[in-house]
């Protein structure tokens, strides 16, 4: 649930951030598309750190469950 929380306040994020420079700059959308994608692109990329931490973790805890571990 975690990563989804963060995917989430990662995207919303870079859309709030491009929405107030498209009004601070008075633009049509273009910011609030670049933010979008930025957004989606940080909250990705958090999302698969995350998860490849967490299973890194979780075959770390298995080797020292198998007493294979040194």
């Amino acid at each position: 649930m975690g990563l989804g929380v963060t995917f989430g306040c990662e995207l919303i994020a870079g859309l709030a951030i491009g929405w107030l420079l498209d009004k601070w700059l008075d633009t049509e959308h273009l910011f609030l598309i670049i933010g979008t994608i930025l957004g989606l692109l940080v909250g990705t990329l958090g999302f698969f750190k995350s998860a490849m931490k967490a299973n890194r973790a979780a075959a770390k805890r298995a080797r020292t469950l198998s007493g294979s571990d040194p």
